[in-house]
């Protein structure tokens, strides 16, 4: 299951629109080959057709976006839903983050988290926030408070066993916070990602096929301008479907697609010096 707000797996990355920003520049690029093309004249008999298995690979495309988008769209509602459900952990449990969780991994406490996984970011502040108290902590904590309590009664200290008996009361009062914010959590947990599981697999699985679709438009050669529009508009339905904006479930094409902007940059020089030949 995807960690969608760790903000380490977006270093190393291309930014989204800095690809779209080359994207819009080989396109720019493909307008002026084909204004160049276009001033060759050509006789109407000789006129080039383009490869009939790349007619065919753009064919197929639009039908598999749709299913794309279909499980986006799915997908990113059962994500809005439980994001509004999420439960934050009372404030005396937790204390503020000082630095991101990756960063300094033995903060004390465990980082905040969302009930589909990855860090809870409250509006507002700049880290995580910290959950310090846990059920199971303080349970150690009354358990050694009662020994004290029993100790000061045992040896008739008033004054002493009324203090302890006062903080075994707080610590019990504590305990039942946080047991009652576990249980919830765990509960609201439970039920949000089985019903993620039914919906992630679903688009990665879509996914996966666009991504081979697209990168077989890529390595099926072109013949005419008319392909490499064809190669375009697969490029732009893919940051369409997977780009950060506006569906939010951003995917580079590691397995299939690594190539790709090379191949596009050079088959729009190849048409602007004069065709696929």
């Amino acid at each position: 299951m995807p960690n969608n707000t760790v903000r380490a797996a977006a270093e190393g990355m291309p930014n989204a629109d800095n690809i779209v920003f080359n994207r819009r520049r080989m396109l720019l690029g493909l307008a002026a080959a084909t204004a160049a093309a276009a001033t060759v004249p050509t006789e109407a008999s000789t006129a080039p057709v383009e490869n009939p298995e790349l007619i065919d690979l753009a064919a197929g495309l639009p039908s598999i976006v749709d299913e794309c988008l279909v499980a986006v769209r799915n997908q990113l509602e059962i994500e809005k839903k439980w994001a509004a459900k999420q439960p934050w952990a009372p404030d005396e449990l937790t204390a503020p983050g000082y630095c991101l969780p990756y960063e300094l991994p033995r903060q004390h406490g465990q980082s905040e988290l969302m009930l589909l996984g990855g860090y809870l970011w409250r509006k507002g502040e700049e880290f995580p926030r910290r959950i310090v108290v846990t059920s199971s902590s303080v349970g150690w904590e009354i358990y050694h408070a009662k020994r004290q309590l029993r100790k000061a009664k045992k040896n008739a200290n008033a004054a002493d066993f009324l203090a302890l008996e006062e903080g075994v009361a707080r610590l019990r009062k504590l305990h039942a916070t946080a047991l009652e914010y576990e249980t919830h959590f765990a509960d609201l947990k439970a039920v949000a990602q089985a019903e993620h599981k039914t919906a992630w697999p679903v688009t990665q699985e879509l996914f996966e096929k666009l991504e081979v679709h697209v990168a077989a438009i890529m390595d099926t050669e072109d013949w005419t301008i008319e392909g490499l529009i064809i190669k375009a508009q697969a490029l732009s339905e893919w940051d369409r479907v997977t780009g950060s904006k506006p569906h939010g479930l951003a995917k580079v094409a590691f397995r299939h697609g690594q190539n790709w902007h090379g191949q596009i940059a050079a088959t729009v020089l190849r048409h602007a010096k004069g065709g696929a030949a």
